[in-house]
């Protein structure tokens, strides 16, 4: 009998634990990213081989996916996307990376987006490695994410993972941990 009293007090413990849980207002939810910054990650093909192809998915700090397709020559886009420099890229320089890029509908929780942006800077101090050689015409398939310097307003890529003629990756957890949740997010560029 003594057992049973000591299970009865237990079960009416652990019910009371539960009801006090019940009643407690729910935790709000995680605040958004507070940034200047707009672009987050992306992922974009690039070919050069049969006729300039650009063309990607990438994510804002706000959630949204955003889609571009650019096809033909660039010297006949009245303004041609191509960096000076990929470490020190201005806002105007990324509007013309995505000019005419639309939003897809499909959205990514702001608390989403901020937990991962953590993880950005930690990618950034890896040293990606050499680029080895895969073939030939088959373009450039490119997961990135970009840290922002708020005091100098610019943007630099972190290069997550590189397919196609040139084969090569980030090799920190940071970015294996990004990488496959922008593959879940995004998807493949088609």
């Amino acid at each position: 009998m003594p057992r049973q009293a000591l299970l009865a007090a237990l079960s009416i413990v652990a019910l009371t634990a539960c009801e006090g849980g019940a009643n407690r207002p729910p935790t709000p939810p995680d605040p958004a990213p507070v940034t200047q910054q707009t672009w987050l990650c992306g992922r974009e093909y690039v070919n050069m081989a049969w006729g300039y192809q650009r063309r990607g998915l990438v994510l804002d700090t706000q959630g949204n996916i955003w889609k571009y397709d650019f096809r033909g020559s660039p010297t006949a886009l009245v303004n041609p996307w191509g960096p000076k420099d990929m470490a020190n890229m201005s806002e105007e320089e990324l509007k013309l990376r995505y000019n005419g890029a639309t939003v897809t509908g499909t959205k990514v929780p702001t608390q989403e987006t901020a937990r991962h942006m953590p993880l950005i800077a930690e990618a950034a101090q890896a040293t990606p490695t050499q680029p080895q050689s895969r073939g030939a015409d088959m373009g450039q398939n490119t997961l990135y994410c970009y840290t922002y310097d708020a005091a100098s307003r610019t943007y630099a890529q972190v290069m997550l993972d590189n397919k196609g003629d040139w084969d090569s990756t980030n090799p920190s957890q940071a970015a294996k941990t990004l990488g496959v949740w922008l593959n879940s997010r995004l998807g493949e560029v088609k």
